[in-house]
């Protein structure tokens, strides 16, 4: 029995430093790691069903001077509530990760580029409207800028997420809070909010 209730706590604890393994422990949200696995698997399904996959790279607009200005517990506070109070808007089926630093990445099953716009459309809107509360003081929620690719049948994942990214520095580039588009074969589609 004893040895039965040990091997039971052995595998419990095993399963919680799995967990852990693939969870960012500030955002709680799946970290790169977990990302890097969901998004292999979702590459496998389209190339045997052929349905879209899109892939959000979106990172927040002027983190440093949040940091730079009230330091770096008033950034974790806004990367927390980023997460919980505004990248909870996607579809429980899609998965939002925290990608490194300021930067989240968002797998978007059985979506196209204008799905994964509209579902970007929303966050915008939601950020917008939400605040962040630190230290007594409340300030608006960062924007953000973000770029979408869409999966091209035969590519690597690698090169999924280098045309997200692409699209994440031209976004940047052309002024923050924009989505772009990534090219497919053609010109980036941008939009701002409205």
């Amino acid at each position: 029995q004893i040895i039965e209730n040990e091997g039971q706590h052995l595998n419990e604890e095993l399963a919680r430093v799995h967990i852990l393994s693939l969870t960012d422990e500030l955002t709680e949200l799946p970290n790169r790691r977990a990302f890097m696995r969901r998004l292999d698997d979702e590459v496998g399904r389209v190339q045997r069903f052929g349905y879209p996959l899109s892939l959000v790279l979106l990172d927040l607009d002027h983190f440093k001077s949040i940091n730079d200005i009230h330091g770096h517990a008033a950034g974790d506070a806004v990367l927390r509530n980023f997460s919980i109070n505004i990248l909870t808007i996607f579809r429980h089926h899609d998965l939002v990760a925290r990608y490194g630093g300021e930067e989240f990445a968002v797998i978007l099953p059985n979506t196209d580029q204008n799905g994964a716009q509209r579902a970007l459309q929303k966050v915008q809107k939601k950020a917008s409207a939400t605040p962040y509360h630190y230290n007594g003081r409340t300030s608006p929620m960062p924007t953000f800028s973000a770029g979408i690719a869409l999966y091209q049948p035969g590519e690597p994942p690698s090169s999924l997420i280098e045309r997200a990214d692409k699209a994440l520095y031209q976004a940047k580039k052309m002024g923050r809070n924009r989505i772009v588009q990534g090219d497919n074969g053609g010109d980036a589609e941008v939009s701002q909010p409205g």
